[in-house]
């Protein structure tokens, strides 16, 4: 009998990473670090693995976030380049934002997702081919949505709550990575909560009387058991008093937010043909221990110890080579800008603190400690062999969205330092490199200046330095920090169309610059002024 595969990342604790994986559901699961997505290396050497097994395919089951839509793309372009069948479902099913006030990146990923790994587990178990499969899990997107609403705030350890809510307030929409939600409503009794709720999923997915319903209600961790059971029970009355049919109702610890306190409620609507179909799925039998209901079980008969041989890196020496005045030049330069970052980290957690996870300066602070670490190492000789190193750095010190773009950023510098000519001068090469980074970003991480996102500053230094390419060092640094850090300002109150903070509807999020952006313009200076002394 065919079995299909299944690779899936969420972004939680790792008892729900393991939790998920067994017959019947997934046959990996790839963890990220808190709150991030994994990197793609990472995602490629599960894949790997996987397709060492089986040639039948993979499917790919992947929460929309941005972080995770780009490193799992990265993956799976690679994988198709070995010839490797593989399809992949993004699942975003969360309806606490109106259409209208989306931004670019779309809905969320919620809990909704474990409906998904469920039913398309179960047929895969049967041996469907991964077409089959891949267009089922589609179909139960289509009919499944996702609200949530927190009570209190995450915190990651050691660092402060992400966003402040009142004792008497509810966070509607809270994210599960601990940014905040759409609105904040006064605390109700939790009947009149989760009828609010409800009635957005009812028109989520135009629920009529006489529908039936299969139900997920996701506590965040921090609920107590009493509480998450007058969740279950609320749901089930108000669903009754609507002549819905609850026929299947999850409960329990299934996505969880470090120690927030909070819900998710999902539905998956059963209607038609589907009913019955789904209902099988959904009671096909799984040796995934987390799966609500589910026999916890691990077999250690057939239990394959996996030892990845470290792989040696090796970084070519090619394309342009410079002298031993600009290779301290620019060792200086990334010298300045890395302890810039540190000094700044605090500062750049509290800018990301609501409209994010409150984590850019921590995130930042181990790419410029990687780098500093291996400063010494770098072959400053050819420069694209440097990027080369620093893309390799951002992808596996950083993770999540901003190791990715960082890492495409070095990427594509380093690409365009393979090809450049040497009989450019070099201000106008470092200006050409730049733009091609700036270009790939927008390409593949979809920011635009205007957007609110480090492109904003990145897109000032690129036009700028440009601009004055004709004039003398001093006045191109002058210009170039006062550029970006007017373009960083300018970020301030500005509405994110992009990432996570896309998600946040709330104004009092937005007063300050964006994180990225300040950092683009931390390093500028940093830049700067190392080449103002430059003779």
């Amino acid at each position: 009998m065919a079995e299909h595969l299944f690779i899936e990342n969420i972004e939680m604790v790792s008892n729900i990473l393991l939790g998920y994986v067994g017959n019947g559901m997934l046959a990996a699961a790839v963890a990220g670090s808190i709150y991030a997505a994994p990197p793609s290396k990472h995602i490629s050497y599960a894949i790997d693995r996987v397709s060492q097994y089986n040639n039948t395919g993979i499917l790919m089951v992947v929460p929309n976030y941005t972080g995770d839509c780009l490193n799992f793309g990265i993956a799976i372009e690679k994988a198709r380049q070995k010839g490797l069948k593989i399809s992949e479902v993004i699942v975003n099913e969360d309806c606490s934002i109106p259409k209208e006030e989306q931004g670019v990146a779309g809905k969320r990923g919620l809990t909704g997702i474990i409906f998904v790994m469920k039913i398309a587990g179960a047929l895969a178990e049967q041996g469907l081919s991964l077409e089959e499969v891949t267009k089922t899990a589609h179909d139960v997107l289509q009919n499944i949505a996702t609200y949530s609403v927190g009570l209190t705030a995450c915190a990651i350890p050691g660092q402060s709550p992400m966003f402040e809510l009142g004792d008497d307030e509810i966070e509607v929409g809270q994210g599960i990575h601990g940014e905040a939600g759409y609105e904040k409503m006064k605390l109700k009794p939790c009947s009149e909560i989760v009828a609010f709720m409800l009635k957005r999923l009812r028109e989520a997915l135009s629920l009529k009387s006489g529908d039936s319903v299969a139900v997920i209600i996701n506590n965040f961790g921090a609920l107590s058991q009493l509480e998450q059971g007058i969740v279950v029970y609320d749901v089930v009355k108000h669903l009754r008093s609507m002549n819905i049919e609850p026929l299947r109702v999850y409960a329990g610890l299934l996505m969880t937010s470090l120690n927030s306190a909070g819900v998710h409620i999902t539905l998956l609507k059963l209607s038609g043909d589907d009913k019955s179909f789904f209902l099988g799925c959904l009671d096909a039998p799984t040796v995934a221990p987390k799966w609500p209901g589910c026999v916890y079980s691990i077999s250690t008969e057939n239990a394959r110890k996996v030892v990845q041989d470290p792989v040696a890196r090796t970084v070519e020496t090619i394309g342009m080579e410079i002298t031993l005045e600009l290779q301290n030049l620019l060792k200086q330069c990334l010298k300045s800008a890395c302890e810039s970052i540190i000094q700044k980290e605090m500062h750049l957690n509290d800018l990301d603190r609501g409209c994010g996870d409150g984590d850019t300066g921590s995130t930042l602070n181990r790419l410029a400690t990687g780098i500093l670490g291996n400063l010494d190492k770098f072959q400053f000789s050819h420069p694209s062999s440097v990027f080369t190193e620093l893309a390799h750095i951002a992808e596996e010190e950083m993770g999540g969205t901003s190791g990715a773009l960082y890492c495409l950023f070095f990427t594509s510098i380093t690409t365009e330092l393979v090809s450049i000519s040497e009989k450019e001068g070099w201000l106008q090469i470092w200006a050409r490199t730049f733009r091609s980074g700036l270009n790939c970003l927008i390409k593949y991480g979809k920011a635009k200046p205007g957007d609110r996102s480090m492109v904003d500053a990145l897109n000032a230094f690129c036009d700028t330095f440009e601009n004055l390419l004709h004039k003398p060092l001093v006045d191109i640094c002058d210009a170039l920090k006062i550029a970006t850090w007017k373009a960083c300002e300018s970020t301030k109150n500005m509405k994110a169309k992009v990432g996570r903070a896309s998600y946040v509807k709330q104004t009092q999020y937005f007063q300050n610059v964006d994180a990225g952006a300040y950092a683009v313009a931390t390093c500028v200076e940093a830049i700067t002024n190392v080449l103002k002394n430059f003779n």
